[in-house]
């Protein structure tokens, strides 16, 4: 009796370490905005570049993990290395349905965002690093995982987030001159983002 209560005991502590290292983290790389920039190649001034994001999801407990979210549109225009729609949240999440082949979940947290320049170092001159477009807020996310193989899945993300976010408009007092102010507004010009998850 006692050594079949050992041998049951031992198979699900290790069942137990099975899950808990399935589940432990993961780490995601993909596109950001596939819709908006596919529909803006067919425009004869493409305004919007390929955005990219990097998603770090670690499972604190099986029904509850925390996720950094990292998302920007890069872009190169000589002399200076803009990094547009930059955002990064940190957020708690939990899972909405699991199987073998699938995994729903969301989460919510707060969220900070900017444009980041570069400007090219030149001779006698240090490079010059420069922000504007702030902003932060609340973001929820909802995420879908389809297993492509043993611990590689696809990943697709929606992003929803609203905040206080700064901008700029032109006031006719003393000419025409750029006035800032915030306002409450969303930062969702990358709202479906999908890659390549990475269990670890």
């Amino acid at each position: 009796m006692i050594i079949t209560l050992l041998s049951f005991h031992s198979q699900v502590n290790k069942e137990m370490e099975i899950d808990k290292n399935e589940l432990s983290h993961s780490i995601a790389i993909g596109v950001s905005n596939p819709i908006s920039f596919s529909l803006n190649l067919f425009k004869e001034d493409i305004e919007e570049t390929m955005g990219f994001y990097i998603d770090y999801q670690y499972y604190r407990y099986e029904d509850q993990f925390l996720k950094l979210h990292i998302k920007s549109s890069p872009n190169y225009s000589s002399p200076t290395m803009d990094f547009g729609n930059f955002l990064t949240s940190i957020e708690i999440g939990k899972p909405i349905n699991r199987s073998k082949k699938t995994r729903i979940g969301h989460g919510v947290g707060p969220y900070f965002k900017c444009n980041i320049h570069r400007s090219q170092q030149g001779a006698g001159t240090q490079a010059f690093w420069s922000s504007d477009y702030f902003g932060f807020g609340m973001q929820y996310h909802l995420f879908f995982d389809f297993l492509l193989k043993n611990k590689l899945w696809i990943n697709a993300l929606l992003n929803l987030n609203i905040g206080l976010h700064q901008t700029y408009e032109n006031t006719t007092i003393n000419g025409m001159q750029a006035q800032e102010i915030w306002k409450i507004k969303t930062a969702n010009q990358q709202l479906i983002s999908i890659g390549i998850k990475k269990q670890l």
